[in-house]
């Protein structure tokens, strides 16, 4: 009989253990995914911020070439497309394509 006790009694308390336990557990992975989220979005912008810069680069570097100098620049970038294989396409194809 006191073996039954002892043994409902204990029982009892780890019951009442892990119900704690789990509303905790609740409350931090809310505060986890919401710190995740922060994150996510700081690289985000990080990224954007990134992009951004590298465009302004390029933008600068385009405009403190001579005119020649841009002429010859887009003649090769226009040869390295062609030997890549980025071709048009066929002129009725580009007209009337749906974006």
């Amino acid at each position: 009989m006191r073996l039954k006790k002892w043994t409902y009694i204990l029982f009892a308390i780890f019951m009442v253990v892990s119900v704690d336990a789990c509303a905790q557990k609740g409350k931090a992975s809310k505060q986890v995914k919401q710190r995740e989220k922060m994150l996510e979005k700081q690289k985000e912008e990080k990224e954007k911020a990134q992009e951004k810069s590298i465009e302004e680069g390029k933008k600068r570097h385009m405009n403190i070439q001579t005119k020649a100098t841009k002429k010859r620049m887009k003649k090769t970038a226009k040869k390295a497309a062609k030997a890549r294989g980025e071709k048009k396409g066929f002129f009725l194809f580009r007209i009337f394509k749906k974006d």
